[in-house]
């Protein structure tokens, strides 16, 4: 290759450049760490027509270098287009990856590489117990107590308990199992229990396209002085996102059904990162949820960022009849005897290390006694960990 004397762009503004002279003086700028100067004949490059795998490469390691990982992403994805296999592409897009904290992402693309270079990361392909997280829910009904006669025989303070195990199947396919357990007395010290099983699985259909399938099952038990009424249902749940630059959209759908419900629920989401140093995350969700022939909208407004090096803090409010409303994936369903009509609450996890993270969640709840329309607020206090092995 013939390396062109070293001058700037603009001695090229009033004439047309042409590759030979682009491929050069990238190259040239590139050795030299000029990423700004890269970056800005890259660009006029591209106005031009002019592009080729070996700039957009460039054009990518410019972004990586000054931290713009997103933009490092768009390019080294164009460099695909003019080799599927190239594995410096393949690479980058992995570590650009890591750095947006896309691990579906990052592992798509290592499966891409041949194995000397999946040797090389030092990232395996299967995990069986990739991760492990537990948490444990409990609600205080305070305001119920002080305002409605009798509430201690009609409402005791629910409680919740949450285990989960993740596995990593391959580069591409991932694992995840729960099993939790509700109980509540309710109408007199009858008691309601519900013991669920979840299992999720995702796959990356593309880079920045994942699919997810989901099943959950909810055995839900109502104990009396003299029966018990067993009630299982089960939940079936499906969802596909796609992620362009700071953007990610999904479209969600599930089915509940046990022996007195039917209910389906449609969902949107827009997801959107602030490009700011606290990185910020804004999520809007829309759904649709159909039950005995009848149609309820609710919508979800998410904000989180990160306050500190390790901390992560994140809020939300959430607008509409939450009965059988399906969340996170399916992982929750508030299907309990008294519907949620209005939520908002906060969660903060505090990152330990690379291998652990706390959280803890408080939520306020308005909740409606379906028989008496009687309103009451309940508050809700969360703790747990995720283990990452």
């Amino acid at each position: 290759m013939i390396v062109l004397p070293f001058f700037a762009v603009s001695a090229f503004s009033q004439q047309r450049l042409n590759p030979t002279v682009v491929d050069s003086l990238t190259y040239n700028y590139y050795l030299n760490g000029n990423w700004n100067e890269l970056i800005t004949l890259g660009k006029q490059a591209t106005n031009d027509s002019i592009d080729f795998k070996y700039l957009q490469q460039r054009m990518g390691y410019a972004y990586f270098v000054k931290g713009n990982y997103f933009a490092a992403i768009r390019h080294y994805q164009n460099a695909l287009y003019f080799d599927a296999d190239d594995p410096v592409s393949h690479t980058y897009l992995y570590y650009s990856a890591v750095n947006i904290n896309d691990e579906a992402m990052a592992r798509y693309h290592i499966s891409k590489l041949d194995a000397e270079n999946q040797a090389f990361l030092k990232v395996k392909k299967s995990r069986l117990v990739d991760a492990v997280d537990v948490e444990y829910n409990y609600k205080i009904n305070k305001d119920y107590a002080i305002n409605y006669a009798l509430t201690s025989d009609l409402r005791s303070n629910p409680h919740y308990k949450r285990i989960g195990l993740n596995s990593q199947l391959g580069y591409r396919f991932n694992l995840y199992q729960s099993y939790s357990t509700y109980s509540q007395l309710t109408d007199y010290f009858n008691q309601t229990i519900q013991n669920e099983y979840y299992i999720s699985g995702v796959y990356s259909l593309f880079s920045r396209t994942s699919f997810m399938a989901a099943y959950h099952y909810v055995g839900t038990t109502f104990n009396t002085d003299t029966d018990s009424l067993k009630i299982p249902g089960n939940l079936w749940f499906g969802k596909l996102t796609h992620s362009f630059n700071r953007f990610d959209v999904s479209l969600s759908h599930s089915r509940f059904t046990n022996d007195y419900v039917d209910a389906k629920q449609t969902g949107l989401q827009f997801g959107f990162l602030v490009p700011v140093k606290s990185k910020i995350y804004l999520k809007s969700s829309l759904y649709n949820i159909t039950e005995s022939d009848s149609s309820r909208l609710v919508f979800n407004q998410t904000i989180g960022a990160l306050i500190a090096r390790r901390f992560w803090l994140q809020g939300s409010a959430t607008l509409g009849n939450l009965n059988n409303f399906v969340d996170n994936n399916a992982l929750y369903l508030y299907n309990s005897m008294d519907h949620t009509t209005f939520r908002t609450g906060a969660s903060l996890f505090y990152y330990i290390g690379k291998h652990l993270i706390l959280f803890t969640n408080y939520t306020f709840d308005k909740k409606l006694i379906i028989d008496s329309q009687y309103i009451y607020k309940q508050h809700s206090i969360t703790g747990g960990l995720i283990w990452k092995i």
